[in-house]
């Protein structure tokens, strides 16, 4: 099975902690979502993703919009739970021809523990479990079968105006349950560090634009086959992706290009294209 190599985690935390870094807590990474006691976040993004370049020659693409509707609660000032429904919608092409589904994605829901705060006039930084469960719950096209767990760490740094984030979370896949094609999906490792900094807008201070950008890793296994490894399946990919972020009051409105600058394909996989997300938080 594939990890990544320590050296990367080891610079990603190093950056987390570095406040000429960068900013706002990032965009594509839900962990980031911490409502007060008591209080709801209502997040919906949409998320695109492309897969063209086909090594093959056969002009296989794969183009996918993800609508993902987020929800979390502050159940304690530590305890925050999380819960999320994505619904997606897929067009394969191939040779002239094209075939198009849609339909819900699995349910996932998400404790965050926090375990470490430290404030003082100049910084703050906050260290938190996570844990994740996933439940296939979702349509037959986008389903993965079994049941999977993503425990992992998020961490953020403040001071003034900069600020950064970092999570790793490991996904173990197929923790319960079978998929039905007998195949065994490979576990991945997600890295993510976030930065940007706040400028006030108009000169009040609820109204703030923070440029962001994004640094994301991400390490798929091979899937497996009654004990053989799946020659086209598991990936390394790593986006640089930089976005906007503008805040007014208890709304906030995020956008992100998500550009692959590095990325190995196992086999005779289509590789992974540049995309976009689009997002919308509400504070109740």
């Amino acid at each position: 099975m594939k990890r990544c190599a320590p050296l990367l985690v080891l610079s990603l935390a190093a950056l987390m902690l570095m406040p000429q870094a960068a900013g706002a807590a990032g965009i594509s990474v839900d962990a980031g979502v911490t409502p007060a006691r008591d209080r709801w976040i209502y997040r919906t993004l949409v998320r695109s993703m492309t897969r063209d370049d086909d090594p093959t020659g056969m002009g296989r693409k794969m183009d996918m919009l993800m609508w993902n509707n987020v929800l979390a609660y502050g159940m304690r000032p530590n305890l925050t739970l999380i819960l999320k429904q994505p619904v997606r919608r897929r067009e394969i092409s191939m040779a002239g021809s094209k075939i198009s589904d849609s339909g819900a994605g699995d349910l996932a829901l998400l404790a965050k523990y926090r375990l470490v705060r430290r404030n003082n006039r100049e910084t703050t930084f906050g260290l938190a479990g996570t844990l994740e469960l996933t439940v296939p719950t979702g349509s037959e096209e986008f389903t993965s079968d079994t049941w999977d767990l993503r425990p992992g760490i998020y961490g953020s740094f403040r001071r003034g105006r900069w600020a950064t984030d970092f999570s790793a979370a490991y996904r173990l896949s197929g923790a319960a349950g079978d998929r039905d094609d007998g195949r065994e999906v490979g576990d991945e490792l997600a890295l993510d560090w976030a930065g940007a900094r706040q400028f006030l807008v108009g000169g009040s201070a609820n109204t703030t634009l923070a440029p962001v950008l994004e640094l994301s890793y991400r390490n798929a296994a091979r899937d497996e086959l009654m004990g053989q490894p799946f020659v086209n399946s598991g990936e390394e990919l790593l986006y640089l992706s930089p976005g906007l972020k503008y805040t007014r009051s208890s709304l906030i409105l995020e956008a992100l290009v998500l550009v692959p600058v590095w990325q190995d394909q196992n086999g005779a996989q289509v590789e992974r294209g540049t995309g976009f997300l689009l997002g919308l938080r509400k504070l109740f």
